[in-house]
């Protein structure tokens, strides 16, 4: 490993744009020392010639300070250029929003997500036929079905009102985002309906399976793990007789 390998590249491009500048800033000193020298012998044709290598030089100096100042910012703002700004540590990422992961007993929240997605919903998302089709009445049960529209209706705001929205961005929102939430939404909940959340209402949405057993488990990957894992118990056999799944079903086979 490179000694300098610690380093982080933005103060590694810093440093080079610096001695880059002060490279020049000498050059740029000998070559005015030289025109001053070459004034009384030279010819005009000479001076002229060294007076634009000086304005040149002088001009990349600029611009290298200007490039510098910018870095400069850039660092000190603690931004980064990068569309995965988020791997940087900085605490200036904003988090994607996630209906999933919303704050618990925080009715605020909720009830701001729900009044942006609802009006979107109407005028933007439902305008199209196939979202119409897929769309399950009862898609408020369905967590999933709301995860999905809220992270889609962010990509359309990005897209047509974000800071770098582009043609580019509402053509992958056309060709491929709107059309893979439309399918997945209808393969969530497809032949479910508010009828069929009736006998499971207010009961224990997920359940993960064996939770409460997971010890074994913990001991088999961290010290054996390139063996097979435990014997499963008589009751886990059981269990798996009957189904075991994550999510209970409610008459019609869905969440």
């Amino acid at each position: 490993m490179d000694h300098t390998d610690h380093v982080d590249p933005g103060t590694a491009a810093l440093t080079a744009v610096a001695g880059q500048a002060r490279q020049i800033e000498a050059i740029n000193r000998d070559i005015y020392t030289l025109k001053r020298k070459a004034d009384d012998a030279a010819s005009k044709a000479t001076v002229k010639n060294l007076a634009r290598s000086v304005e040149s030089l002088g001009n990349t100096v600029t611009s290298f300070e200007d490039l510098l100042d910018r870095l400069t910012k850039a660092g000190g703002s603690g931004k980064s250029n990068s569309a995965d700004s988020g791997s940087g540590g900085g605490d200036t990422a904003v988090p994607v929003r996630s209906w999933l992961r919303l704050p618990a007993q925080d009715a605020g929240a909720v009830e701001a997500v729900l009044s942006e997605l609802l009006p979107w919903m109407e005028s933007v998302y439902l305008r199209y036929a196939t979202a119409r089709e897929s769309l399950p009445p009862c898609w408020l049960w369905h967590p999933e079905v709301v995860e999905e529209l809220l992270w889609l209706m962010d990509a359309w705001t990005a897209a047509y009102e974000g800071d770098e929205a582009c043609n580019k961005l509402v053509g992958d929102w056309h060709d491929r985002q709107r059309p893979g939430v439309s399918r997945r939404v209808g393969e969530y909940a497809a032949g479910c309906n508010v009828l069929e959340h009736r006998d499971n209402a207010n009961t224990r949405a997920v359940v993960v399976p064996l939770a409460a057993e997971a010890d074994p488990f913990v001991t088999w990957w961290a010290t054996a793990r390139d063996e097979t894992g435990p014997a499963p118990t008589t009751e886990q056999i059981r269990a798996g007789r009957t189904g075991l799944s994550a999510v209970p079903d409610t008459a019609g086979g869905q969440r």
